[in-house]
């Protein structure tokens, strides 16, 4: 057994480092694991692995990562940076979808042009239209989905409770 720590005088530590190795209250467990030692604290906080780096983003402890050498998005250096479309170019965009939700290449090539857009812009805009449209109809078919369940649930609910209230001997067979 290991003898007890001296409590310091110093401010409170709110970390979360400090919060889970907090020996104050000994039968409080954070973790799923039992034991209790000092020595355990790698053991107990196996399932928290990030307390380290959670404790060094709040003291402002974290190394700062240069924009230009973080690799993390690995776009081409002369990329086009993102334009967001008109509304008139948007208004146009969704009236040919509504005719048409596939276009030829020559369509698109002759549309691109009308709209001065690329023609990678109109059809990467049309591929994430269709996926809207394909999340949309999901979610209405979800929707009706519940709905019938929740009426099907009232019907047998307020059919069961019918059943339950009628008295045998309110109920008569006449033949």
């Amino acid at each position: 057994m290991e003898p007890p720590l001296k409590k310091s005088k110093r401010p409170t530590d709110f970390s979360i480092r400090s919060l889970i190795d907090s020996t104050s209250n000994e039968s409080f467990q954070y973790s799923p694991t039992s034991s209790t030692g000092r020595n355990s604290i790698i053991t107990r906080l196996s399932w928290l692995p990030d307390a380290d780096i959670i404790d060094k983003a709040r003291n402002n402890e974290l190394p700062k990562i240069n924009a230009k050498i973080c690799s993390l998005r690995k776009h081409k250096q002369n990329r086009k940076p993102r334009t967001p479309f008109t509304t008139s170019q948007l208004l146009a965009l969704e009236k040919k979808f509504r005719d048409k939700q596939y276009l030829t290449i020559a369509e698109r090539a002759e549309f691109s042009s009308s709209l001065n857009l690329t023609e990678t812009q109109v059809k990467i805009w049309f591929q994430n239209r269709r996926a809207k449209e394909k999340r949309l109809a999901e979610a209405d078919t979800e929707k009706y989905r519940l709905i019938q369940m929740k009426e099907y649930a009232t019907n047998l609910f307020q059919h069961h409770s019918l059943y339950n209230f009628i008295s045998p001997s309110t109920t008569t067979c006449s033949s």
